[in-house]
């Protein structure tokens, strides 16, 4: 299976470890076939900060404070192991401000986008790392099966998804040693592209129930660049651990949870959260945290490059 996305045709995959390689025929709004196939749908949304008109598949976010909030940086409890736990057991999420060095996060950054353009879907007569999207005139053309490995062993990018740091936040809230899923997951989130609301727990509990989710922006993302959201103490839902979560994906051919925001909301959790990331951050959650993100509604056509990594 491809880890990393490409424009196509046919966006078909139901399971957050596939990634389909395909042309966009058009920008119309479309959700993809199963919660967790990396990223796709559409929307314009409401930003908590700049009050940019945030939406999924066409729905609208809600604006009010009690509905829609920012997510809380935890960075300040990094030297206290306890109060980290305690913090995840109860929100079910860890937003980490800094925790990677912003310059390792760059490099990686630089590393993909220019692979990218290498097959159009970046266009390089923009600034690489402005990360404009292309026409994809390449990838027709292109041994994608090289490509795909190529992002997702290079140095750069494995510095960020295995730097010390990260692995020892992780290794505070396993209770253990942190060790990395051999598949990753790069994301390129077009203009137009966003992603379905999911957890990752019925596509990834087969083995062991101890594993957590990181999300790592690889760049600046503002909430309408197609920011993550996680709905708020979602992991504690009744409802959720008595339908959804209790399924297997691959069994039970899942799909996203619903399309409209305010729907997920009024049955899993309480407020939608997000945030502006900046290079460094990352957001850490639980497999029971429902999330998805808001479109990418760029209006310089910026892509949105993030990474997602299970440990």
């Amino acid at each position: 299976d491809a880890s990393i996305s490409l424009s196509t045709k046919n966006r078909r995959s139901n399971h957050p470890c596939r990634v389909a390689i395909t042309r966009v025929a058009s920008a119309a709004p479309r959700l993809v076939n199963g919660p967790g196939a990396p990223l796709w749908i559409e929307e314009t949304r409401c930003d908590t900060r700049s009050g940019m008109r945030l939406t999924a598949n066409g729905h609208a976010f809600p604006t009010d404070p009690s509905q829609m909030g920012e997510l809380l940086d935890s960075s300040s409890l990094l030297a206290d192991p306890d109060a980290l736990r305690d913090r995840f057991e109860t929100e079910g999420h860890l937003l980490m401000r800094g925790l990677v060095p912003s310059e390792t996060v760059l490099a990686a950054r630089q590393e993909i986008l220019t692979k990218y353009a290498v097959v159009g879907e970046i266009d390089d007569r923009h600034p690489i790392m402005d990360a404009v999207a292309g026409n994809g005139d390449g990838v027709l053309h292109a041994n994608m099966r090289a490509f795909t490995e190529s992002v997702r062993t290079g140095a750069h990018y494995e510095s960020v998804i295995l730097h010390e740091r990260l692995l020892g936040v992780v290794g505070v809230l396993l209770g253990g040693e942190a060790v990395p899923f051999d598949f990753r997951w790069p994301r390129l989130v077009r203009p137009g592209e966003g992603c379905g609301f999911h957890c990752d727990g019925p596509y990834m509990n087969r083995a062991t129930d101890k594993h957590l989710s990181c999300w790592i922006p690889l760049g600046r993302i503002e909430p309408h660049e197609s920011g993550l959201v996680i709905l708020e103490r979602s992991h504690r839902n009744q409802r959720l651990r008595d339908g959804y979560l209790s399924m297997d994906a691959d069994r039970d051919g899942l799909v996203w949870l619903d399309e409209d925001p305010a729907i997920v909301q009024e049955h899993y959790g309480e407020r939608w959260l997000t945030t502006t990331y900046e290079p460094g951050d990352v957001l850490i959650f639980s497999m029971d945290t429902l999330h998805g993100a808001a479109d990418n509604a760029s209006p310089v056509d910026r892509c949105r490059l993030s990474t997602d990594s299970r440990y």
